[in-house]
């Protein structure tokens, strides 16, 4: 949306209200009105309680740029430590990441900072090329402000939900001040399925503030197959799947649907299947 009014602009707006993150022609962020609601519950207690698990938390760090030359002027070796740190609380081997969502608000000075402070955090751990793709949900919606970080989160977990790596858009030409081809992150520019490995599907988020308060989060996908190894579930001779609609036509449209559901999805849990439709 245009912000009209001069006296709320803080001079980091695009001059055509696009976002263009890592492009050479970026000039600010568009600007964008949103609102996130996420649930935020104990693994346990979610796998207790029969939850429906999007993503797992598996580790967060948050640090403070301290003296900077001003909010457009980022501190590299701050985000740095604070993405290496949040790697650390999780566990989290870098090598294994997919994809960073990043803050990426399309400046000229503050894009070239981020990608910075990522590169120098995984030369700490590896000098593979170009395997970790980097995104920004500000291309997309522009920068919402107080809620642009929990935005970038929700999306990071929304991908691992569907396994598919989200494009950027509004990118071109690589921001002459970014070396890619000699960098860990790529910037994605189509959606790509996120293909399965040895390992569970992992990312990252960034988020930093104009206070200066950097956060970074590590997600990973949630595997209920191994969370329930250790469970011992007694088994029925038969499930009910009750099935209801308003005609016979629509009710074999839903029949079909289940079908179809059934043979596109690996790992169903009939009873599991059961219950929801007969409690939800």
């Amino acid at each position: 949306l245009p912000v009209e009014n001069e006296y709320i602009k803080l001079g980091t707006e695009s001059s055509d209200y696009c976002t263009r993150a890592f492009d050479d022609s970026s000039d600010g962020a568009g600007t964008g009105e949103g609102i996130v609601a996420l649930l935020l519950k104990p693994l346990k207690a979610a796998e207790r309680d029969g939850d429906n698990i999007y993503a797992v938390i598996k580790g967060s760090a948050v640090n403070q740029d301290g003296s900077s030359i001003g909010i457009t002027a980022p501190n590299p070796a701050s985000q740095e430590d604070v993405i290496v740190r949040a790697w650390k609380e999780s566990g989290t081997e870098p090598e294994t990441l997919s994809y960073i969502e990043a803050h990426g608000t399309g400046t000229k000075l503050g894009d070239p900072i981020e990608v910075e402070g990522i590169q120098r955090a995984f030369t700490r751990f590896t000098d593979k090329k170009q395997f970790c793709a980097l995104v920004s949900t500000k291309t997309n919606i522009g920068h919402l402000n107080e809620c642009a970080g929990i935005m970038g989160l929700m999306k990071a977990v929304l991908a691992l939900k569907h396994r598919v790596i989200p494009p950027s858009v509004h990118f071109e030409k690589p921001n002459k001040k970014i070396d890619f081809e000699q960098s860990p992150v790529y910037i994605n520019t189509r959606a790509r399925q996120w293909e399965a490995t040895a390992l569970p599907r992992r990312c990252g988020v960034s988020s930093f503030g104009l206070s200066g308060t950097n956060c970074h989060l590590v997600l990973e996908e949630y595997n209920s197959i191994q969370a329930n190894t250790d469970e011992i579930k007694e088994s029925a001779d038969f499930y009910i799947l009750p099935i209801s609609a308003v005609n016979k036509s629509t009710l074999q449209e839903f029949v079909k649907s289940y079908l179809e559901f059934i043979q596109r999805e690996n790992n169903l849990d009939l009873e599991d299947i059961c219950y929801s439709a007969a409690t939800g």
